[in-house]
This record gives C-alpha cells, sequence and structure tokens, in this order.
C-alpha cells in the first residue's frame, strides 16, 4: 500500500457524503440570503462603491453557485461508491 491509498467503510464514505451535501446546502442557503441583502441594499446605497461591491460580490456568488454544485455532485458520487462498495462486502 503506498501513501495515496485511504481504506475507509462504506459507511465512513456515505457520512463524509452526507455532510458534504449538507454544507453544500448550507453554503448556497447563506450564499442566497446574501444575494437578498445586496438586492435590499441597492434601494439606498447607490453609489460608485456600491456598485463595485455589487459587480465583485456577483462575481463571489457565481463562484459559490459552481462550487456548490459541484459539491452536490461529488457527493451523489461518494454515495454511489460507497452502495457499490457495500454491495461487493456484502455479497462475500
Amino acid at each position: 500500500m503506498d501513501s495515496q491509498t485511504v481504506i475507509v467503510t462504506p459507511a465512513q464514505l456515505t457520512r463524509f457524503a452526507e455532510a458534504l451535501e449538507e454544507s453544500a446546502k448550507s453554503l448556497r442557503s447563506k450564499g442566497n440570503k446574501m444575494r437578498e441583502s445586496a438586492a435590499a441594499a441597492s434601494v439606498v446605497w447607490k453609489d460608485s462603491k456600491f456598485e463595485a461591491f455589487h459587480r465583485q460580490l456577483s462575481n463571489s456568488m457565481d463562484e459559490l453557485d459552481k462550487f456548490t454544485k459541484n459539491g452536490l455532485k461529488y457527493a451523489e458520487f461518494l454515495r454511489e461508491k460507497a452502495m457499490l462498495a457495500q454491495k461487493f462486502l456484502s455479497r462475500g
């Protein structure tokens, strides 16, 4: 076994997938709240500083969306791997 090998149980893999999914959903929710707050602030905060902030926020939220989408996809991938590993271990 080399230093790149990690051994986990299917249950550990599933727990990690669940934690990853929960974190991704939490980040997505917080990002949506941030967008709502910025939209509300735009009613009273109308200057070049806000425009710069809003552009940065928009770019950051786009990146957050990509990150959470990838996190959710990876969590599903890990669940499938755990299921296949459990199936393999159960047949013995």
